[in-house]
């Protein structure tokens, strides 16, 4: 069974761009929100691998005040 990545990833909000390389059309994964932008055979599953990533959590060097 194959998993659909390209319908999770637009479900998430991604978007395919064409863009010219050369005289050969490449396919662009980007999304409005990420800085990423993805591009080969396996760029619908590298976008939906970078939404579901949780973010990244930095301790406080210190207590806030109460």
């Amino acid at each position: 069974m194959s998993i659909p990545w390209r319908a999770i990833a637009v479900r998430f909000g991604w978007r395919a761009a064409f863009g010219m390389e050369g005289a050969h059309p490449r396919l662009i994964i980007h999304h409005k929100r990420h800085r990423h932008r993805f591009s080969g055979a396996d760029a619908w599953k590298r976008a939906v691998f970078v939404s579901i990533r949780a973010p990244r959590f930095t301790i406080p060097s210190r207590r806030p005040n109460r």
